[in-house]
């Protein structure tokens, strides 16, 4: 097999990383975020224990609390993070189920932010802004860790080889005579 048939490599960089790059190149914030939120519930379910098929709340917001930092004081809380997928997953806003009982601060998006997220209780303490150039950048920082932490532990890249195997990658498709 050669790289560019690894299951790994086509779930990390060919379909992970380039589709958040093309979105943000492209000015595309929404499907970025979208696909940040996305692929994070996929790195969750490659760490589920060989016991677990369904990835959970709480497995969202253990990878969030462990992988995604950004590099200033403030940062985001699982919950918060968890909150804001919910909204823009399940009706592309920055209102959640969790936002309106109070359980986490709104993300509000601008597209580049230093630092990269700013709180100001004294103006709102259910808001917060999220840089997306941020986000992708520590996103993609926390990916990096992920993996390395995932194949550090010989049982768990196992389980992970088996589960990237369950991912949809990108097969290229090769003519023949019998189908064109």
């Amino acid at each position: 097999m050669n790289i560019a048939e690894d299951p790994i490599f086509n779930v990390v960089n060919k379909s992970i990383r380039r589709n958040i790059k093309i979105a943000l190149e492209n000015e595309c914030y929404g499907a970025v975020i979208i696909l940040v939120y996305s692929a994070i519930d996929t790195l969750a379910f490659l760490s589920m224990p060989k016991s677990q098929e369904d990835v959970q709340r709480q497995d969202f917001i253990d990878w969030v609390e462990k992988y995604l930092h950004f590099p200033c004081k403030e940062q985001l809380t699982g919950l918060d993070v968890y909150g804001a997928r919910c909204g823009m997953l399940h009706n592309f806003s920055v209102y959640s189920k969790l936002s309106r009982e109070g359980k986490c601060r709104r993300l509000l998006y601008a597209d580049k932010l230093k630092p990269e997220i700013k709180y100001d209780p004294s103006i709102s303490k259910e808001d917060v802004m999220v840089s997306i150039e941020g986000l992708v950048q520590s996103f993609f920082n926390g990916l990096d860790k992920f993996l390395i932490d995932l194949y550090k532990d010989k049982k768990k890249g196992k389980i992970a080889d088996k589960r990237f195997e369950k991912i949809v990658t990108l097969i290229p498709y090769k003519p023949n005579k019998t189908n064109p």
